[in-house]
């Protein structure tokens, strides 16, 4: 998620930044006023009491993660604080809260013993690490059946990434990273590792090199790859989402094996982040996991990541690895220490995931049905702002996930970051929050993440919010074009 709130003191729920980029100096924490027009920053004082690793850290939570802290402080209810903010930044499933709460209090999942009260295995209990081998052999489509020794359970797939990045690279190694991508992995590697993601950016006009919108060709990894060892950087691994996250898309299977060919040719691991793999609601959409290949070119440098936002259980805070490696498994498993999930949530998981029966019959289909509907209104919403306002709105129709990636570009004069920020602002003075394009590492502005998997109710108030935004982002922008005809 992107965080550019900005308010007056730093130190309050609603204070912060509002820039939501990591380009500032790094030993100094700044913060904008909202709706300014520049980044008109005011810069605290430094730090006297952190290294210069803490402030590097500090300085980046407070230029990303301030709008999240004043959501959580004022929080929309459509009662008790109407007034407060709606967020369709962070990616949260929260269309089945009804049937994982009845799920959840049912008898079977209310059982203590003291094994769960007790330190567990720091991979993770046995009983849920074997159901999650079964789990995603059956929803994988594995050839073969998936071995509970292969699995590694932390509290969040962000800990996972970063435990990964951390046993697979040394200091200020390289991963390769197409863009747009999850900006949690980024912060993830800032904060731990020191390792750096080198962006592979795809755009989205068709070209002769770009023969469709966000296409990842392997020239462009080739290209890269190239260019990182021109600068003396030591490429490690090559990071992949599948359903890509923020873009929807599929990897057809095809494209996964060409990307797999290309890592083994030149020795990088691939991780590969399946988190969304439950959530595909068009039923012409086939995912292919990477588990699902009769053979991978390179098993023991392939290493996949899911976790708990297809079940919208993010508060679970659990995250999978399976890997065939088993030196990554050993390396991996002191993380528990510090990472570890409690024995009570581990339990209610294996639960959870051995329910086969309630997740095909009830929960799957059900889920599909509300994100498909979700989904269909933000799209009607967006065809009606463009007929009201005259202006054409691209955004991706792709039929998974949780979000839409959204254009606004012909609202930006001249088409810049800074005015993307300026837009961005406008959403969060109408207590709207939006992750903009900036945060994940795309050199195109004016792009958006629209989350739409929330309740209909808010959704329709958050869609309102962005109405009212548009229109007045639609009076600055004509007011702005009519004053550079003037000073021209």
């Amino acid at each position: 998620m992107d965080s550019n709130q900005g308010f007056s003191k730093p130190s309050e729920a609603q204070a912060g930044t509002g820039t939501g980029d990591t380009s500032q100096a790094p030993l100094v924490m700044q913060r904008d006023q909202p709706g300014a027009q520049q980044s008109d920053s005011e810069a605290t004082f430094l730090s006297q009491t952190l290294s210069n690793r803490g402030v590097k850290i500090s300085t980046f939570y407070y230029s990303n993660f301030q709008d999240y802290e004043a959501y959580q402080g004022d929080r929309y209810h459509t009662v008790l604080n109407s007034l407060g903010f709606l967020n369709l930044g962070i990616s949260e499933n929260r269309l089945c809260v009804d049937l994982m709460t009845e799920r959840l209090c049912q008898n079977d999942m209310n059982y203590i013993e003291e094994p769960l009260l007790q330190y567990p295995d720091w991979r993770g209990h046995p009983f849920l690490r074997a159901e999650v081998a079964k789990f995603l052999s059956y929803y994988c489509g594995s050839p073969i059946r998936l071995n509970l020794r292969n699995v590694v359970l932390l509290n969040s797939c962000c800990a996972v990434f970063s435990a990964l990045a951390m046993v697979l690279c040394d200091p200020e190694d390289a991963v390769l990273v197409p863009t747009p991508f999850h900006s949690g992995f980024l912060f993830s590697a800032q904060m731990y590792t020191q390792v750096e993601l080198i962006p592979v950016h795809v755009g989205s006009e068709i070209t002769n090199t770009n023969t469709q919108p966000f296409e990842l060709m392997i020239g462009k990894l080739e290209q890269a790859l190239l260019e990182a060892k021109t600068k003396n950087k030591k490429v490690k691994g090559l990071l992949l989402a599948n359903p890509q996250n923020p873009l929807g898309e599929v990897n057809m299977k095809e494209s996964l094996k060409e990307y797999l060919k290309f890592a083994k040719r030149n020795e990088l691991h691939v991780i590969i982040d399946e988190t969304y793999m439950l959530s595909v609601f068009d039923e012409t959409i086939i995912f292919h996991s990477v588990l699902s290949l009769e053979s991978l070119p390179d098993p023991n440098r392939t290493h996949v990541i899911w976790g708990s936002k297809d079940f919208g259980i993010t508060g679970f805070r659990f995250g999978i690895l399976y890997t065939h490696n088993d030196d990554v498994v050993s390396a991996m498993t002191p993380f528990g220490y510090l990472h570890s999930v409690s024995g009570i949530t581990q339990y209610k998981l294996r639960r959870l995931l051995g329910d086969r029966d309630w997740i095909n019959r009830v929960y799957l289909p059900i889920n599909h049905s509300r994100l498909q509907e979700a989904y269909g209104y933000v799209i009607k919403r967006l065809h009606e702002l463009e007929e009201q306002f005259g202006f054409k709105i691209t955004f991706r129709s792709i039929g998974c996930g949780l979000y839409i990636w959204i254009n606004l570009k012909r609202l930006l004069e001249p088409c810049t970051f800074e005015e993307e920020l300026v837009l961005h602002r406008r959403f969060l003075d109408h207590k709207l929050i939006l992750s903009r394009g900036k945060s994940y590492m795309f050199k195109e502005p004016g792009w958006f993440r629209l989350m739409f998997a929330e309740h209909s109710q808010r959704l329709r108030e958050a869609m309102d919010r962005f109405g009212q935004a548009i229109e007045e982002q639609k009076q600055y922008w004509i007011q702005k074009m009519l004053e550079d005809e003037v000073t021209s």
